[in-house]
């Protein structure tokens, strides 16, 4: 059976239009739809171009040796101005620095460059510090530690300064050090070394190879080491060891010194250990062991001593000698009891009574 309606409908147009109609719908919902998936795309792109395009002008403004930028292929690096920082030890004191740089010597390095530091690091009595400067310096984040060179100083409270060109301080050891000369003065004297080691919790001072003290009690010289002992007020120096004091001249394998005022060390008692020996103008006289005690103006001399004065020579076990006086007293030995010794080339003998 034929639909009249439709067939007059097709004749009169208003399939067509309806068809028409039908089409554009479906155009406009695949628009709709294209872009409800793109314009999520559009939008993250312009998000990522907003956060690279300053980093494109930063590389065009900015110096490519600056340390800040990034080199190719690798992380930004950081820098800081006027930047402070600061160090705990094992004990829990706190080191404080400043620079008017920091810089990473790599990418993600934990080695950071500094320039012109200047820090305060607290000695082993807590209210007292030790200040610090140099040119430049390399903090290590991983091992704690800080080396510092060029125009490298020190300077204590008591206005002790250390100067020297390269210097490493370990804050978890509490331990310095340094292979370069160093130079120090103070109101008590001056010390010269070709390097140098520094135990804070032990307050030991250790100058190693050649090195030179002058003072009032005289100048000091060693050859291997000497080591400067602050809570005790004590040297040690070794190493072909020379004391010169006025017009005598002490030489020994090792010698130690003892001091009554910390700050302007005044000698208090010399001890030298090993071929000891001892010049003046009236004569040389040898031992194993010397003692001198300058406060007492005394000299004792043990083990294989000889008194040689002009061509007069007298060998003991023990000799005690008055430095104001000049005088000389020959001590022989318990078991031996006897003193020896030549006189202008004649040969003269002593031998004590034995004891009823």
């Amino acid at each position: 059976m034929v639909d009249v309606q439709k067939i007059d409908a097709f004749f009169n147009g208003n399939a067509v239009l309806k068809t028409a109609e039908r089409r554009t719908e479906s155009k406009r919902s695949r628009v709709l739809r294209f872009a409800k998936l793109v314009m999520p795309s559009i939008a993250a792109l312009l998000i990522g171009l907003i956060l690279i395009l300053p980093n494109f002008k930063k590389e065009n403004v900015v110096s490519k040796e600056d340390l800040t930028l990034p080199q190719k292929g690798e992380l930004e690096k950081l820098h800081a101005e006027d930047a402070s920082f600061s160090m705990t030890d094992a004990d829990g004191k706190i080191s404080s620095f400043t620079a008017d740089s920091m810089d990473e010597t790599s990418s993600m390095s934990k080695v950071i460059k500094i320039q012109n530091p200047k820090g305060k690091i607290p000695l082993k009595t807590e209210e007292k510090f030790v200040d610090i400067i140099a040119n430049t310096g390399f903090f290590d984040q991983a091992k704690n530690t800080i080396r510092l060179e060029q125009n490298v100083k020190a300077v204590y409270d008591n206005q002790t300064t250390f100067e020297t060109n390269e210097a490493e301080y370990d804050f978890n050891k509490a331990y310095g050090q340094g292979q370069k000369p160093i130079h120090a003065y103070g109101s008590w004297g001056k010390i010269w070394a070709d390097g140098f080691s520094y135990d804070k919790n032990q307050e030991i001072l250790y100058l190693n190879g050649k090195s030179k003290l002058i003072h009032e009690g005289g100048v000091l010289k060693a050859f291997k080491q000497a080591r400067y002992y602050k809570d005790l007020n004590k040297i040690e120096a070794e190493g072909n060891v020379v004391l010169e004091q006025a017009s005598s001249m002490l030489y020994a394998d090792k010698v130690v010194m003892w001091f009554e005022n910390e700050k302007q060390m005044e000698l208090r008692k010399v001890e030298g250990f090993g071929h000891v020996k001892i010049r003046t103008e009236d004569g040389v006289a040898q031992s194993d062991k010397g003692i001198y005690l300058p406060q007492e103006n005394k000299i004792e001399l043990e083990g294989n001593v000889s008194i040689q004065k002009d061509n007069n020579i007298i060998y003991g076990d023990k000799a005690v000698t008055n430095t104001e006086t000049k005088i000389s007293r020959m001590i022989a030995d318990e078991k031996n009891k006897k003193v020896s010794g030549i006189i202008r080339g004649s040969s003269i003998k002593r031998k004590k009574h034995e004891e009823k």
